[in-house]
C-alpha cells in the first residue's frame, strides 16, 4: 500500500467485519460526526470516536495491501465482529478521506532524529515506568540473538534475566477478582511469549542448545512457583503459549546436537517437569510428554528414515508419541528440514506423512505449480487447507491457479466453505471475474447466512438481482439453521420484509436470541403475536423462581406491553400483569419490577388522554 493510496475499502467490506446492529449504528456515528482526531501514519489510522453518554473511545486501523489487516478499540464491545466505533472510522476513511490527517509514521519520525534525543526519550519513559527496563534488555537480546543467528551456529543469551522476566511473568497473588486475574492471565501470557521468542529465534539460527537453556530458565520458574491456583481456566491465550512451550521443546531436541546421554538426561526433565503439580492443574494434560518422546526419537528412527528417503507411501507414515498434540513432531521435522533447505527429504516425508497442505504449498514455492493444482485436487478434503493452497498460489503470481483450486473447493461436501467462499468472492471481483465472484457470493451466503453477506451478493448479481433474491430467500426457508446462524436469518428476513418468514422461524427455533429481534421488527405489524410470544418466554422465568433472570422477564413483559398498547389492549395487559404481581407477592425481587411497569404505562396512558 502507497503512502497516498487506500487499500480496497467499500461498504460492503465494513459490513463483513461487523454485526448488522453494529455497522447500523457507527453509520449512525458517521453521520453525525463522532469521529474526530483522525490520523493516518502509514499503514495505521487512529482516530477519536465520541459513543454515547459521552464517552470517548480511541480506535485504531492497521491496513494491508488487500484492505483492514488488523483493528482494536479501547470500548469494552467484546460480542462479535468490530464495534461501531471503528465502523464509524472506516466510513470516514471512504466517505470523508479530506478529513484525515496525514502525519509520517514512527519509522520516519526517528530516521533522522540524533542518538543522544532518541536514548533521552527511552531513558525518560523508563524511568516513568521501571518494569520496562527489564522488557528492553529482553528485547535488545532477542535481536541479538536474530543478529548472530546469521553468521554463527551458536548465540549467547543472559539466562539470568530470563528467570527474572519469567518471574515477574507470574500472576501477582493479591488479583483476587475474576476480572483482575482475567487480566493477569493475559499479561503472563503476554510476557511468557516475549521470553518464547528468545528461543525461537535461536532454533531459527540452528542453535538448538541455546534455545534448550532458554526453554529450560523459563520452565523452572513454572515448576517451583505456585501460580495455576491463582488465574481462571477460560484464558485461550495463556493455554496456547503453555502449548507454544511443549511444539517450541520438540523443536529444541530436534535442532540441538544432543549425544545418547545428554538425551536420556533431557528427557528425564522433561518427564520430571511434564508431571509437575501447576501443568496438570492448569492444562489438565500433558504438555512436555511429546517433547520427551522426540527427545529420544530424534532423527535415527528407521522408520522415519525410510518416509524421508521415500520409500513409505502418502499417509502411510504416523509419528508414535504417547503426547496429545503428536501431530506437532510431524509439523516441526518439516520446519527444521525446510530451514536446512533439504527440499526433496520435505517433500517425500509430507507425503508419507499426510501433510497434504504443506506437501502442496512446497510444490508451489518450488514452482511445479500443476503438481500443485493436481496434488490439492486430489488430497486437499476441507475448506481450510484448500483456502491455504489458494492463498499461496496466489501469493506467488499463480492466481488463475488460485482461483480453480478455490472454485473446485467449494465443491467440498464439507462445512465451513464460507472463509473459502469470501476470499474467492473478493479476490474475483478484483480481478473482474464478476461471474465467478457472483458464484462465490452466493455459496458465502448459503453456507453463513447473514444481511452483509445477503447485500454483497446483490452488489455482484446486477439485473439478475430479484431472481437470485427469490431463491435465496426460498432457500431460507428450508433450512433448519442452528444456534447463532438462526438468529442472522431472522435478520435477513427482517431485512427484506418477510415478516411472516421471521415469525415462522421464531415459533420453530423458540430461542430467544431469534425471537427477540423478530419481536421488535413486527410489533406494529403482529402485535397479537408478540404479546403472546412475550408471555411465553416470561413465564418460565417466573414460575420457575429463576431469580437471577427476573429482569429479564420484566424485559419481555415490557415489549409485551408495548404491543398491547399497539394493539389497545392495555386493560388485558395491565389486568395480567397485575394478576401475576397476585400470584407470585413472596417473591421480593419481583415484585418491584412488576410495579414499575405498571406505573410504567399507566403514566403513558395518562399522558396520552391528557
Amino acid at each position: 500500500m502507497s503512502e497516498a493510496a487506500w487499500p480496497p475499502l467499500t461498504e460492503a467490506s465494513i459490513r463483513e467485519l461487523a454485526r448488522s446492529k453494529s455497522y447500523q449504528r457507527g453509520q449512525s456515528y458517521y453521520e453525525q460526526g463522532a469521529v474526530s482526531d483522525i490520523v493516518r501514519r502509514g499503514y495505521t489510522v487512529t482516530a477519536e470516536v465520541e459513543g454515547s453518554r459521552n464517552q470517548h473511545y480511541r480506535s485504531t486501523i492497521e491496513f494491508g495491501d488487500d484492505g483492514v489487516a488488523r483493528t482494536d478499540c479501547s470500548c469494552p464491545y467484546d460480542h462479535g465482529g468490530i464495534c461501531k466505533h471503528r465502523v464509524a472510522v472506516l466510513l470516514t476513511c471512504i466517505h470523508g478521506p479530506e478529513s484525515v490527517r496525514s502525519r509520517p509514521p514512527l519509522s520516519e519520525l526517528i530516521a533522522d532524529a540524533e542518538r543522544e534525543t532518541l536514548e533521552e526519550l527511552l531513558l525518560e519513559r523508563a524511568e516513568a515506568r521501571p518494569e520496562l527496563v527489564d522488557w528492553i534488555e529482553t528485547r535488545l537480546q532477542t535481536r541479538t540473538v536474530a543478529a548472530e543467528g546469521a553468521t554463527e551456529s551458536s548465540v549467547s543469551i543472559d539466562l539470568e534475566s530470563v528467570r527474572r522476566r519469567a518471574e515477574h511473568a507470574l500472576p501477582k497473588a493479591g488479583q483476587r477478582g475474576h476480572n483482575d486475574a482475567h487480566a493477569e492471565a493475559q499479561r503472563m501470557a503476554g510476557e511468557l511469549d516475549e521470553l518464547l521468542d528468545q528461543a525461537r529465534l535461536a532454533i531459527e539460527a540452528g542453535d538448538g542448545e541455546t534455545a534448550l537453556d532458554v526453554l529450560a530458565a523459563l520452565t523452572e520458574v513454572l515448576v517451583t512457583n505456585r501460580w495455576a491456583g491463582l488465574l481462571p481456566h477460560d484464558v485461550p491465550d495463556l493455554f496456547e503459549t503453555l502449548d507454544e512451550l511443549g511444539v517450541l521443546f520438540i523443536e529444541a531436541v530436534l535442532t540441538a546436537q544432543l549425544d545418547p546421554s545428554e538425551r536420556s538426561g533431557w528427557e528425564q526433565r522433561l518427564r520430571e517437569w511434564d508431571d509437575d503439580t501447576a501443568f496438570k492443574h492448569f492444562m489438565g494434560r500433558s504438555v512436555l510428554g511429546t517433547a520427551a518422546d522426540a527427545v529420544m526419537d530424534g532423527w535415527d528412527d528407521d522408520r522415519l528414515q525410510r518416509a524421508i528417503d521415500g520409500e513409505i507411501d502418502h499417509g502411510e507414515f504416523q509419528q508414535d508419541s504417547s503426547g496429545w498434540n503428536a501431530t506437532d513432531v510431524i509439523d516441526v521435522r518439516l520446519r527444521i528440514l525446510d530451514r536446512q533447505n533439504r527440499i526433496d527429504e520435505y517433500l517425500t516425508l509430507s507425503l508419507a506423512a499426510g501433510a497434504d497442505t504443506a506437501h502442496a504449498e512446497k510444490l508451489v514455492e518450488t514452482g511445479e505449480i500443476e503438481a500443485a493444482v493436481e496434488y490439492g485436487s486430489e488430497h486437499l478434503s476441507n475448506p481450510e487447507s484448500v483456502l491455504s493452497l489458494a492463498q499461496a498460489l496466489r501469493e506467488h503470481g499463480h492466481t488463475d491457479a488460485a482461483f480453480t483450486v478455490a472454485e473446485q473447493g467449494l465443491t467440498l461436501e464439507e462445512f465451513g466453505k464460507d472463509t473459502l467462499a469470501e476470499w474467492l468472492r473478493d479476490r474475483a471481483a478484483s480481478e473482474g471475474e464478476d461471474e465467478l465472484a457472483l458464484d462465490a457470493a452466493i455459496t458465502a451466503f448459503e453456507e453463513s447466512p447473514s444481511v452483509s453477506s445477503f447485500e454483497t451478493v446483490e452488489e455482484l448479481a446486477g439485473e439478475d438481482w430479484e431472481t437470485i433474491r427469490a431463491d435465496l430467500l426460498d432457500s431460507l426457508r428450508t433450512e433448519r439453521p442452528r444456534g447463532r446462524m438462526a438468529a442472522r436469518v431472522a435478520e435477513v428476513f427482517i431485512h427484506e420484509g418477510q415478516h411472516d418468514d421471521a415469525i415462522d422461524l421464531a415459533d420453530r427455533i423458540g430461542r430467544a436470541s431469534v425471537i427477540e429481534p423478530v419481536v421488535k421488527a413486527v410489533i406494529e405489524e403482529r402485535p397479537e403475536w408478540v404479546i403472546n410470544m412475550c408471555k411465553s418466554q416470561a413465564e418460565p422465568i417466573i414460575e420457575q423462581g429463576k431469580h437471577d433472570s427476573y429482569d429479564t422477564a420484566a424485559r419481555w413483559l415490557r415489549r409485551a406491553g408495548e404491543a398491547a398498547r399497539v394493539a389497545e389492549k392495555l386493560d388485558e395487559w395491565r389486568e395480567y400483569v397485575e394478576t401475576m404481581r397476585e400470584e407470585h407477592y413472596q417473591k421480593y425481587k419481583l415484585r418491584p419490577m412488576l410495579d414499575d411497569l405498571l406505573e410504567e404505562f399507566s403514566d403513558e396512558e395518562v399522558n396520552t388522554d391528557g
